[in-house]
Protein backbone atom coordinates (compact mmCIF):
# COMPACT_ATOMS: atom_id res chain seq x y z
CA UNK A 1 0.00 0.00 0.00
CA UNK A 2 1.39 3.72 -0.39
CA UNK A 3 2.35 6.35 1.45
CA UNK A 4 2.23 10.02 1.72
CA UNK A 5 2.76 10.64 5.19
CA UNK A 6 5.96 12.29 4.65
CA UNK A 7 4.52 14.45 2.15
CA UNK A 8 1.34 15.46 4.35
CA UNK A 9 3.78 16.51 6.91
CA UNK A 10 6.42 18.37 5.13
CA UNK A 11 3.31 20.06 3.55
CA UNK A 12 2.50 21.24 7.03
CA UNK A 13 5.86 21.70 7.98
CA UNK A 14 5.51 19.28 10.88
CA UNK A 15 7.78 17.63 12.68
CA UNK A 16 7.94 13.88 13.18
CA UNK A 17 6.55 14.55 16.76
CA UNK A 18 4.05 17.55 15.53
CA UNK A 19 2.63 15.05 13.34
CA UNK A 20 2.43 11.78 15.73
CA UNK A 21 0.86 14.06 18.24
CA UNK A 22 -1.69 15.38 15.87
CA UNK A 23 -2.08 11.50 14.75
CA UNK A 24 -2.80 10.38 18.23
CA UNK A 25 0.60 7.66 18.17
CA UNK A 26 3.77 7.11 19.58
CA UNK A 27 6.80 9.38 17.55
CA UNK A 28 8.33 6.02 16.86
CA UNK A 29 5.44 4.51 15.34
CA UNK A 30 4.80 7.71 13.13
CA UNK A 31 8.10 7.25 11.98
CA UNK A 32 7.53 3.28 11.11
CA UNK A 33 4.75 4.20 9.20
CA UNK A 34 6.26 7.16 7.05
CA UNK A 35 8.92 5.01 6.35
CA UNK A 36 6.80 2.12 4.89
CA UNK A 37 8.54 -0.08 7.86
CA UNK A 38 4.93 -0.79 9.76
CA UNK A 39 1.82 -1.30 6.67
CA UNK A 40 -1.09 0.90 7.31
CA UNK A 41 -4.32 -0.11 8.50
CA UNK A 42 -7.80 1.24 8.69
CA UNK A 43 -7.37 2.92 11.75
CA UNK A 44 -4.24 4.28 10.99
CA UNK A 45 -5.59 6.05 8.14
CA UNK A 46 -8.46 7.68 9.65
CA UNK A 47 -6.35 9.00 12.06
CA UNK A 48 -3.81 10.67 9.44
CA UNK A 49 -6.40 11.61 7.40
CA UNK A 50 -8.26 13.30 10.56
CA UNK A 51 -4.70 14.70 11.59
CA UNK A 52 -3.60 16.13 8.00
CA UNK A 53 -7.60 17.21 7.21
CA UNK A 54 -7.45 14.80 3.74
CA UNK A 55 -9.16 11.99 2.59
CA UNK A 56 -8.39 8.84 3.41
CA UNK A 57 -7.41 8.11 -0.19
CA UNK A 58 -4.64 10.93 0.15
CA UNK A 59 -3.16 9.49 2.71
CA UNK A 60 -2.12 6.25 0.79
CA UNK A 61 -1.05 8.22 -1.95
CA UNK A 62 -3.60 8.14 -4.57
CA UNK A 63 -4.63 11.74 -6.05
CA UNK A 64 -2.87 14.55 -4.93
CA UNK A 65 -3.92 17.33 -2.29
CA UNK A 66 -7.08 20.06 -3.37
CA UNK A 67 -7.68 23.31 -0.53
CA UNK A 68 -11.71 21.38 -1.08
CA UNK A 69 -9.69 18.12 0.28
CA UNK A 70 -7.69 20.29 3.06
CA UNK A 71 -10.76 21.68 4.52
CA UNK A 72 -13.26 18.28 4.07
CA UNK A 73 -11.66 16.16 7.13
CA UNK A 74 -12.54 12.65 6.89
CA UNK A 75 -15.25 11.64 9.21
CA UNK A 76 -13.83 11.47 12.44
CA UNK A 77 -13.67 8.52 14.83
CA UNK A 78 -15.82 8.35 17.50
CA UNK A 79 -14.37 10.67 20.50
CA UNK A 80 -17.47 11.00 23.33
CA UNK A 81 -15.47 12.29 25.73
CA UNK A 82 -13.25 14.84 23.52
CA UNK A 83 -14.14 18.47 22.28
CA UNK A 84 -13.33 18.87 18.69
CA UNK A 85 -12.29 22.06 17.79
CA UNK A 86 -13.75 24.46 14.99
CA UNK A 87 -12.91 23.16 11.38
CA UNK A 88 -11.31 26.33 10.50
CA UNK A 89 -9.08 26.40 13.57
CA UNK A 90 -5.74 25.06 13.06
CA UNK A 91 -4.98 22.35 15.83
CA UNK A 92 -1.49 23.16 17.31
CA UNK A 93 0.34 19.85 18.77
CA UNK A 94 2.17 22.49 21.14
CA UNK A 95 -0.81 22.28 23.56
CA UNK A 96 -0.08 18.72 24.28
CA UNK A 97 3.38 19.77 25.71
CA UNK A 98 4.21 20.95 28.67
CA UNK A 99 7.69 22.20 30.87
CA UNK A 100 10.48 20.54 30.23
CA UNK A 101 11.29 19.12 34.01
CA UNK A 102 10.85 14.97 33.76
CA UNK A 103 13.88 12.94 33.96
CA UNK A 104 15.30 11.06 31.28
CA UNK A 105 17.09 7.76 32.48
CA UNK A 106 19.91 6.25 30.73
CA UNK A 107 19.76 3.04 29.73
CA UNK A 108 22.52 0.59 29.08
CA UNK A 109 22.37 -3.01 26.62
CA UNK A 110 20.89 -5.73 28.51
CA UNK A 111 21.75 -8.85 29.58
CA UNK A 112 20.52 -12.47 31.16
CA UNK A 113 17.79 -11.86 29.48
CA UNK A 114 16.67 -7.97 30.49
CA UNK A 115 16.03 -4.98 27.36
CA UNK A 116 18.20 -2.50 28.91
CA UNK A 117 19.80 -1.60 32.63
CA UNK A 118 19.71 1.19 34.30
CA UNK A 119 23.16 3.43 34.29
CA UNK A 120 21.92 5.60 37.68
CA UNK A 121 22.16 8.95 35.38
CA UNK A 122 19.90 11.66 34.10
CA UNK A 123 20.94 11.98 30.38
CA UNK A 124 18.33 14.81 29.48
CA UNK A 125 14.59 15.94 30.40
CA UNK A 126 11.56 15.78 28.20
CA UNK A 127 7.98 18.10 28.47
CA UNK A 128 5.36 16.82 30.89
CA UNK A 129 2.18 16.47 29.67
CA UNK A 130 -1.35 17.77 31.06
CA UNK A 131 -2.68 15.00 32.20
CA UNK A 132 0.68 14.47 34.75
CA UNK A 133 0.78 18.14 35.81
CA UNK A 134 0.86 17.21 39.50
CA UNK A 135 2.54 13.71 39.22
CA UNK A 136 5.40 13.28 41.47
CA UNK A 137 8.59 11.43 40.49
CA UNK A 138 7.75 10.40 37.00
CA UNK A 139 10.35 9.66 34.99
CA UNK A 140 11.15 8.49 31.28
CA UNK A 141 13.37 5.89 29.58
CA UNK A 142 12.83 5.46 26.07
CA UNK A 143 12.34 1.83 25.24
CA UNK A 144 14.59 -1.12 23.85
CA UNK A 145 13.11 -3.58 21.61
CA UNK A 146 9.55 -4.78 20.08
CA UNK A 147 8.40 -6.83 22.80
CA UNK A 148 5.36 -4.91 23.27
CA UNK A 149 4.53 -3.77 19.93
CA UNK A 150 2.44 -2.23 18.96
CA UNK A 151 1.77 -0.56 21.89
CA UNK A 152 4.79 0.69 22.14
CA UNK A 153 7.72 0.74 19.66
CA UNK A 154 11.11 0.39 19.74
CA UNK A 155 12.52 3.90 20.71
CA UNK A 156 9.44 4.98 22.50
CA UNK A 157 9.72 7.16 25.30
CA UNK A 158 7.56 5.72 28.20
CA UNK A 159 6.44 7.77 31.05
CA UNK A 160 6.49 5.83 34.53
CA UNK A 161 4.77 6.38 37.45
CA UNK A 162 6.90 5.03 40.37
CA UNK A 163 3.82 5.65 43.03
CA UNK A 164 1.01 4.41 41.47
CA UNK A 165 0.47 0.19 42.10
CA UNK A 166 0.03 -1.43 38.82
CA UNK A 167 -2.80 -3.40 38.17
CA UNK A 168 -3.05 -6.63 35.89
CA UNK A 169 -3.06 -5.48 32.35
CA UNK A 170 -0.80 -2.22 32.68
CA UNK A 171 2.18 -2.28 30.93
CA UNK A 172 5.41 -1.89 33.58
CA UNK A 173 9.20 -1.47 33.79
CA UNK A 174 10.26 -4.26 35.60
CA UNK A 175 13.80 -4.45 37.36
CA UNK A 176 15.33 -7.26 38.96
CA UNK A 177 18.42 -7.65 41.22
CA UNK A 178 22.08 -7.16 39.65
CA UNK A 179 24.57 -9.63 40.06
CA UNK A 180 26.54 -8.05 42.86
CA UNK A 181 24.99 -5.31 45.28
CA UNK A 182 24.64 -1.81 44.37
CA UNK A 183 25.27 -2.75 40.67
CA UNK A 184 22.11 -2.37 38.24
CA UNK A 185 20.07 -5.55 37.52
CA UNK A 186 18.19 -6.54 34.00
CA UNK A 187 15.23 -4.66 33.34
CA UNK A 188 12.27 -4.71 30.42
CA UNK A 189 8.99 -4.04 29.77
CA UNK A 190 5.50 -6.25 29.19
CA UNK A 191 2.31 -6.47 30.43
CA UNK A 192 1.34 -7.53 34.11
CA UNK A 193 -0.62 -10.49 34.18
CA UNK A 194 -0.60 -11.31 37.71
CA UNK A 195 1.10 -10.38 41.12
CA UNK A 196 0.82 -12.63 44.24
CA UNK A 197 1.99 -15.24 45.89
CA UNK A 198 5.62 -13.92 45.90
CA UNK A 199 5.57 -14.45 41.74
CA UNK A 200 5.44 -12.13 39.49
CA UNK A 201 3.73 -13.20 36.23
CA UNK A 202 4.26 -10.95 32.91
CA UNK A 203 3.31 -11.25 29.19
CA UNK A 204 4.56 -9.74 25.79
CA UNK A 205 3.08 -9.62 22.39
CA UNK A 206 6.10 -9.99 20.15
CA UNK A 207 6.29 -13.16 20.06
CA UNK A 208 3.38 -13.49 21.91
CA UNK A 209 3.83 -15.66 25.14
CA UNK A 210 3.43 -15.10 29.21
CA UNK A 211 6.73 -15.54 31.06
CA UNK A 212 8.01 -18.01 33.53
CA UNK A 213 6.84 -16.22 36.88
CA UNK A 214 9.14 -14.01 38.53
CA UNK A 215 10.43 -14.15 42.26
CA UNK A 216 9.74 -11.55 44.15
CA UNK A 217 12.96 -11.89 46.04
CA UNK A 218 14.37 -11.23 42.80
CA UNK A 219 12.83 -7.87 41.34
CA UNK A 220 14.27 -4.24 42.17
CA UNK A 221 10.89 -2.31 41.39
CA UNK A 222 7.68 -2.35 39.25
CA UNK A 223 6.97 0.64 38.17
CA UNK A 224 3.59 1.63 35.62
CA UNK A 225 3.57 2.92 32.58
CA UNK A 226 1.29 5.94 32.34
CA UNK A 227 -0.80 5.26 29.06
CA UNK A 228 -0.88 7.63 26.41
CA UNK A 229 -4.70 8.90 26.86
CA UNK A 230 -3.80 9.48 30.59
CA UNK A 231 -1.02 11.27 30.11
CA UNK A 232 -2.74 14.22 27.98
CA UNK A 233 -5.19 13.93 29.89
CA UNK A 234 -8.64 12.47 28.42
Amino acid sequence: MGNALRELRLERGWTHEEAAAAMGVSRGQFIKLERGERGLTERTIALAARAFAVLPSRVIGEGASTDRERQTPASPLPQPNVAIPDQAEAVNPSVFRGPPDVPVYGTGSGGDGGDFSFNGQVIDHVPRPPGIANRKDVYVVYLVGDSVAPAYEDGSPIYVDPHRRPAPRDYVVVELRGERDGEPGPAFVKRLVSRGGGQLRLEQHSPPKQLDPINENNVVRVHRIIPWPELIGI
